[in-house]
């Protein structure tokens, strides 16, 4: 399963922050946040509407229904978030 049957785009959100957002397919949200918990470590839930993980520096939220926030932990590309989401949902 590729990032394009999960998300249906990602996009620059500021790249001098190197922040991105991933816009989730409707019914992939379960599937998504079950791999990320599995790598990643949970640092802040409220409730189902909001989760935050960390992995290896970065950063991830989910923001109910339907986006992924990507922060990563230095400056990097859209390539090197995609990079990311292949190492924790593969």
């Amino acid at each position: 399963m590729g990032l394009e049957d999960l998300f249906s785009r990602i996009e620059v959100v500021c790249q001098t922050a190197a922040t991105f957002v991933a816009f989730i397919r409707e019914g992939a949200q379960e599937e998504i946040l079950r791999r990320i918990s599995s790598k990643a470590k949970v640092s802040l839930k409220l409730g189902e509407a909001l989760v935050k993980f960390d992995y290896g520096g970065h950063s991830l939220t989910y923001v109910a229904p339907d986006r992924l926030l990507i922060r990563l932990r230095d400056s990097g590309t859209l390539e090197d978030a995609k990079e990311l989401l292949l190492k924790l949902l593969g």
